[in-house]
């Protein structure tokens, strides 16, 4: 699933599916599904539902033209037929199976699993910035080497955030330190806000890691622009008051995250 521009007003899905057309009468073509909006076949094995969605819509082919469809699990998915137009529509999270059959015997199976959106940022670089008008060009690389290496994701590492509404408000939350490590998990909350200053609006994303010392991060987020289909964003983090103790000549310091979403 791809994402909007503005960020986390859309999320990333996975699911799976199989599309099995059965061995029926040898007078007509396989049942298949076309997607209604740009007319491309569905050929793959996977197959998405956003159970925040409005469902996706196919044409019917194949056959004898004489259809009758079925579900499996209608608490999960539930569909509508007008004998032209299949309409599958996400109930609630899980996985079902939907049968597609005709009157001469073929038929299509199709496995179907309705999820949560997610969205996977992968940390591409990281960079620090600290000011402060007696912090001397020592102390200033200093602290700015520090707080590059005090973060909790270094590049590579991602956040990987799952909705819980349907309008990405809030939901869970996993960063991982580094490629193929274990993640840290909370839950997060998205809001929009205003600077003080410009008057700008930009999201504010905090999140409230679990575990025993608690520690809620706030970004500041922000669209980075695109290089060919990806989406950039940067994650601005205040950690003034973190350090402010050890260099009391800080002003004001900053560690910004460059992420690129997944497609």
């Amino acid at each position: 699933m791809k994402t909007t521009n503005t960020f986390l007003l859309a999320a990333l899905t996975a699911a799976a599916g199989i599309l099995i057309p059965s061995c029926g009468s040898d007078d007509y073509q396989p049942i298949r599904l076309i997607e209604a909006e740009n007319h491309t076949e569905l050929v793959s094995h996977t197959l998405t539902l956003d159970v925040f969605g409005e469902g996706e819509k196919y044409l019917i082919r194949g056959g004898d033209g004489n259809y009758t469809i079925s579900v499996t699990r209608p608490q999960v998915l539930d569909f509508r037929y007008d004998g032209d137009t299949l309409v599958l529509l996400p109930a609630s999270i899980g996985t079902a199976e939907s049968t597609i059959a005709d009157r001469s015997g073929n038929s299509c199976v199709l496995n179907v699993e309705v999820a949560a959106p997610t969205e996977v940022l992968t940390v591409t670089g990281i960079r620090a910035d600290a000011k402060g008008d007696k912090l001397t060009q020592e102390e200033t690389r200093e602290l700015e080497s520090r707080i590059v290496e005090d973060s909790p994701a270094v590049p590579e590492g991602r956040f990987e955030l799952t909705f819980a509404d349907k309008a990405h408000t809030s939901g869970s939350i996993k960063i991982y330190p580094e490629a193929g490590s274990t993640p840290r998990v909370g839950i997060f909350s998205r809001t929009r806000k205003y600077d003080e200053n410009t008057g700008d609006s930009y999201i504010c994303l905090e999140a409230q890691m679990a575990g025993s010392t608690q520690t809620t991060y706030t970004f500041r987020v922000t669209a980075a622009g695109t290089e060919g289909p990806e989406e950039k964003y940067l994650f601005t983090e205040d950690v003034t008051d973190q350090y402010a103790g050890t260099y009391p000549a800080l002003a004001e310091a900053q560690r910004i995250y460059l992420l690129e979403v997944e497609p």
